[in-house]
């Protein structure tokens, strides 16, 4: 046996290093989804930020006659509604080329703003406002919790965006992954030195059958190359757990467990039987078990048509030894593996147990590795989902309106079709909003909202794109008058705010693809000289097509 030593020392080795090469990668791209993650987040933060200040009237005129009482009261306003503002400056310099610009100090993000006004026609060519971030509020809000942002200097420390420097924690939630990594080390460990203790071909023969088994399913669930399913794992431990002659799994579903693949008995039965906690045969043990007299237990814990189906269909008189196998996911029991016999009481043993084990837990890394990328893509789509969304009355922003008229344009265009753009400006909204404040009128831009996603259908879109304007895209619109006046009679319907009713109403500009033009952009300029040309006449609506027409007139 001591000669043979080194073939252990070797792959205790070999395991290591994997182990350490497989969790740097994993940090590498833990660390490039956050720095990725983060720098979106701020980019967001800052154009809502933009969104809600630099591009009103309010900060313009505020700025430009250095009306400072309203200046303080912007300060004090962008504090309460951005917690995350440490401080805000409005500063004689040149603005930035952009809306905005970031740059750090420090462990502070500074912000600085080209100040608009309400229609982004004109900006202070010598004013900028800055704000001072503190970043942790940010980061604890999406639920970040193991970053620190730091100006040390250390190996630890590493590059985040516009000049941040960060230190990576370790999280409660990443302890059983690396747990579960150490464990699978031990458990080779021991698996390797067993061999060589007992020196008996068959068992060393079906522990590497095991092994391979097991690593080669993980790594073709993490390729992707198969797809994760119950019904293979379940397949898998039967070929490898010595004894192992039929199964099923049971996985959780809300307070239930129910059957989700099964080898050996009939599936479409048993899927229709489950399981509370108290009633499962194995409890809820996070520990291998070996479970026999299975048909006396079913038989005292369900009282119902459940057993009736199992005792026919589950073959539960016939199973002499069943071997029940968590699956733990996030410190979860997500799953049951059982696997059954038929012959003898005791089938399996200590050696069975170890493979289960070791079994279980490749699988429960897999999933939870799993499942971290899946939280992680949901993390993207909904910051993908945010970035076309208008923060206030979550209709689509104009850089899904631009995304959308590209689609419909183009199908428009195959199809022969005409489209309405129909751009939409609210009357005595700003009345509303200097007299009472921005929390009233960020409710009666909420309500109108609603409203105007309740006149268009299917196929068509209507998005806000700032401020009190509004614009509708109309597809194969052949009734957009009728259209502009069931809409405004929506518009117009009472609005009531504690002891308020508000009523606001609109002007409408309208523009049509192709007659009007073939190019987004300029069909949406037309429709906005159409709407103002509406408002200055004190009128509802007027159409583009028209405009040649009245200014000549």
């Amino acid at each position: 046996m001591k000669s043979k030593s080194w073939i252990y020392f070797l792959l205790l080795g070999i395991i290591t290093f994997s182990f350490i090469i497989f969790l740097r990668i994993y940090l590498e791209n833990e660390d490039k989804s956050f720095r990725l993650l983060f720098k979106n987040i701020m980019e967001t933060q800052a154009m809502e930020v933009s969104r809600a200040y630099s591009q009103w009237d309010d900060m313009y005129n505020a700025v430009s006659k250095q009306d400072h009482e309203s200046m303080r009261k912007l300060q004090r306003e962008m504090k309460k509604d951005y917690p995350f503002i440490v401080d805000v400056t409005f500063e004689s310099a040149n603005p930035p080329n952009g809306f905005y610009s970031i740059r750090s100090e420090g462990t502070f993000l500074i912000v600085e703003y080209k100040i608009f006004d309400s229609f982004g026609e004109r900006f202070l060519p010598d004013k900028r406002a800055s704000i001072r971030i503190d970043v942790g509020p940010i980061l604890r809000n999406f639920e970040i919790h193991n970053i620190r942002i730091t100006t040390a200097k250390s190996n630890l420390v590493r590059d985040l965006a516009y000049g941040l420097r960060y230190e990576r924690l370790l999280t409660i939630s990443e302890i059983p992954i690396i747990m579960s990594f150490v464990l699978l080390l031990l458990i080779a460990i021991t698996v390797v030195y067993e061999m060589y203790v007992r020196r008996e071909l068959d068992i060393e023969s079906t522990l590497n059958k095991a092994l391979n088994s097991v690593i080669q399913l993980s790594q073709d669930m993490l390729r992707g190359s198969v797809k994760p399913s119950y019904q293979l794992i379940l397949e898998k431990a039967i070929e490898i757990i010595p004894g192992a002659q039929a199964g099923s799994v049971l996985v959780k579903d809300g307070d239930r467990y129910k059957f989700s693949a099964c080898v050996g008995y009939n599936f479409e039965e048993l899927k229709k039987v489950w399981f509370l906690p108290e009633e499962l045969a194995q409890s809820m043990d996070p520990k291998v078990k070996i479970i026999t007299h299975l048909q006396g237990f079913d038989s005292e814990k369900l009282k119902d048509e459940r057993f009736q189906i199992l005792d026919k269909y589950g073959r539960v008189n016939e199973i002499k030894a069943m071997l029940s196998v968590p699956i733990i996911v996030n410190n979860e029991i997500a799953a049951f593996l059982n696997i059954d016999n038929f012959e003898k009481v005791h089938t399996f043993n200590d050696f069975s147990v170890r493979i289960a084990t070791l079994f279980a837990t490749q699988i429960g890394v897999v999933f939870e590795r799993l499942k971290l990328e899946e939280e992680l893509l949901k993390q993207k789509d909904m910051l993908e989902f945010l970035s076309t969304r208008d923060a206030l009355t979550q209709l689509p922003n104009r850089r899904a309106l631009e995304i959308e008229a590209e689609r419909m344009m183009n199908l428009a265009k195959r199809e022969g079709k005409n489209i309405c753009v129909v751009y939409v400006d609210l009357l005595r909204f700003k009345i509303v909003n200097d007299s009472f404040g921005h929390r009233v009128g960020d409710y009666l831009l909420r309500v109108i909202s609603e409203r105007l996603q309740k006149v268009v259908r299917k196929s068509d879109f209507v998005a806000r794109i700032g401020g009190d304007e509004f614009v509708f895209l109309l597809y194969d619109c052949k009734e957009y008058l009728q259209f502009v006046e069931r809409t405004l009679q929506e518009i117009e319907k009472d609005i009531i705010w504690e002891s308020h009713v508000f009523k606001v109403s609109a002007n409408f500009g309208i523009a049509i693809y192709p007659h009007d033009g073939i190019d987004f952009g300029d069909l949406l300029i037309k429709a906005d000289m159409a709407m103002y040309y509406a408002k200055n006449s004190g009128k509802s609506y007027h159409l583009a097509s028209q405009l040649s027409i009245d200014n000549i007139e």
